[in-house]
């Protein structure tokens, strides 16, 4: 059987095999040329090499774009984080092979992509994803396609993106009575960890990745600082042939992300209430040590249901830091810092507009022409 869906091999005598198909336009037929090795690992590297040299500059590419997604990846991989690549892998597992991996690359055009398109859409029906979304997948296709053509040297005309930009939907973060009923009730069971780590998130901006990697140890509660340095994520672990999928910890999204926030009075005094070893997690998962992100998902779902409040995706804690912070007045440069965005543009085009009640504050500030 193919290792992982490399086309790879063991055979009877102990050797590896790799095979591929080195035609170099569809009047030239199926021709293959396998590889031989000691080892998996010796075939794979074979193999990539094989599969840059089949090419010539000048050419019409036609190499198809499983191939073109195993070079990619296998250039890359060692510059992503495990979870970046993990992210990718599913991506063109789910969206891109199904559709285009038979397709040699000069025959995906605008009307190949408007395709793409449709078939995320169908796949994901009723349930529509975002056009952020959308597009992020159709964007990794065009990649992919400019890297081998810079690749090969091979002549390549990259399609448009499918996906119009149009105008992004706009933020709407909770209502404040739905804000304070939660607050309520987590102050009200602070002796349930759970509820602890959602007033953090909630009076801090954390994503849930960086909230699930705390220990007590990353907060300096003399001084009121929390040190953000880590990031937990649930990934599927490719190098197993079972597929499943683990817990890793990894830097935050960004070099951005690493950062110090300072905490605000009342959350500080909740968590000297309940302070532990600097070793302890701050919430403890249901069957190891680290709270995992889909449970903490699931039990922040039961929460809002006790409050009797419309579900929300646990981000939306993030949206509405952000958006009280901007409302008491937060310059802009300071909240970029403390939520961990890459750059301050993030913020601005997340965030920085005009509230309905700043607008109101604004137009009462007006008196008669005559005044």
């Amino acid at each position: 059987m193919p290792k992982r869906g490399d086309n790879i091999y063991k055979r009877k005598d102990g050797r590896w095999e790799g095979r591929i198909r080195v035609s170099s336009g569809p009047a030239a037929g199926r021709k293959y040329q396998s590889v031989y090795g000691k080892t998996y690992g010796e075939v794979k590297r074979k193999l990539s090499t094989v599969k840059r040299e089949c090419f010539q500059a000048g050419e019409r590419c036609s190499m198809v774009m499983e191939d073109a997604i195993y070079i990619w990846c296998t250039d890359k991989e060692g510059y992503w984080k495990e979870s970046t690549y993990a992210m990718y892998r599913q991506t063109v597992e789910k969206y891109i092979l199904p559709c285009l991996g038979k397709q040699p690359l000069y025959k995906i055009d605008n009307r190949a992509m408007e395709n793409l398109l449709k078939f995320i859409q169908k796949i994901n029906y009723p349930n529509e994803l975002s056009n952020v979304y959308q597009s992020h997948i159709c964007s990794l296709v065009l990649r992919i396609m400019t890297y081998i053509k810079k690749k090969t040297g091979t002549i390549l005309e990259i399609p448009m993106n499918p996906v119009t930009s149009g105008k992004k939907l706009k933020i709407m973060p909770p209502k404040e009575s739905e804000l304070s009923r939660l607050e309520e009730y987590l102050f009200q069971n602070m002796d349930d960890d759970t509820c602890l780590g959602v007033m953090t998130a909630l009076h801090t901006g954390l994503r849930i990745g960086e909230l699930c990697a705390l220990t007590w140890g990353d907060f300096d509660l003399e001084i009121g600082i929390l040190h953000v340095r880590n990031n937990v994520q649930r990934v599927r672990d490719y190098s197993s042939r079972d597929g499943k999928t683990r817990l890793i910890f990894s830097n935050p999204k960004t070099a951005c992300s690493i950062r110090d926030i300072p905490i605000p009075p009342a959350l500080l005094n909740t968590l000297k209430s309940y302070k532990k070893q600097p070793s302890e997690p701050l919430m403890s998962g249901a069957r190891g040590t680290w709270m995992d992100p889909r449970t903490l998902q699931y039990r922040f779902s039961r929460i809002l249901q006790k409050c009797d409040i419309k579900h929300f995706r646990f981000h939306m804690l993030r949206h509405a830091f952000a958006t009280r912070c901007i409302e008491k007045g937060f310059d802009s440069k300071s909240l970029s810092e403390i939520l961990g965005h890459s750059n301050i543009q993030i913020t601005l085009n997340l965030y920085v507009h005009s509230t309905l009640r700043q607008k109101q504050r604004l137009m009462s500030l007006l008196d008669t022409y005559s005044g």
